[in-house]
């Protein structure tokens, strides 16, 4: 039998069938929320919940979540891509300037700068839904390579699957219907799905360590080489 429970439909009819609720339409209305607090869970994290007995949250943070814009165009307060979650590098493009890597800080930091320079930038922060530079770059056009964590497209009846919905479904599972006891006052369920999740997300992450331990070794291999 095709494994159901790695698209859209076959999620909404997997909670509903784990909790042994099938037919339930106070579930089947309440599934796209329940994807949506699962999502959250997914890409912030939530703290333990230690009177419910429902664990520590960790972000997910996996290769497939790494995206890249090459010619990412800068501006004071530009919003930041669709999706985003976490900066992990910004390098000026060397268009009308040479190309330099972009200081990542706090935002406080800029605050402390002088808000009277006008060049091409040396800092970026995230702030709100858009991010901050100093230097102000002023009316001149600057381009960044810019890499970030972001989220993956929603499963929908539009788009019915994502790379963790297909390779990992125990997250969005276990994730819903976590959601899915909360709703119902269950909270023995509850704190057993938390378990399950938590595990779930922990794997996944521990994989992205692999990967990158194993990109490393190779790096050290090349080096080893070198004479």
């Amino acid at each position: 039998m095709a494994v159901q429970i790695t698209t859209y439909a076959g999620l909404q009819s997997a909670v509903a069938a784990w909790l042994a609720r099938d037919g339930d339409t106070d579930l089947s209305n309440r599934a796209d929320d329940f994807i949506a607090l699962c999502e959250q869970r997914m890409y912030f994290g939530k703290p333990a919940l230690d009177a419910l007995g429902i664990p520590e949250h960790e972000a997910i943070r996996i290769p497939e979540m790494y995206q890249a814009n090459p010619s990412f165009a800068l501006a004071q307060g530009v919003a930041q891509p669709t999706g985003f979650l976490e900066l992990v590098e910004a390098t000026l493009n060397g268009t009308n300037c040479p190309p330099q890597p972009l200081q990542i800080v706090e935002e406080s930091v800029i605050d402390s700068m002088s808000p009277y320079t006008s060049a091409a930038p040396r800092m970026i922060a995230v702030s709100g839904t858009g991010f901050r530079l100093w230097p102000d770059p002023g009316a001149n056009s600057y381009t960044a390579t810019l890499r970030w964590y972001g989220t993956l497209p929603t499963p929908s009846g539009a788009n019915p699957t994502n790379w963790i919905l297909t390779n990992a479904p125990g997250v969005y599972l276990n994730g819903c219907l976590l959601e899915a006891a909360i709703f119902t006052g269950d909270p023995d369920s509850a704190k057993y799905y938390a378990m399950l999740y938590a595990a779930d997300v922990a794997g996944l992450n521990i994989r992205r360590q692999r990967v990158l331990a194993s990109a490393q070794n190779v790096r050290m291999k090349l080096r080893g080489r070198t004479p």
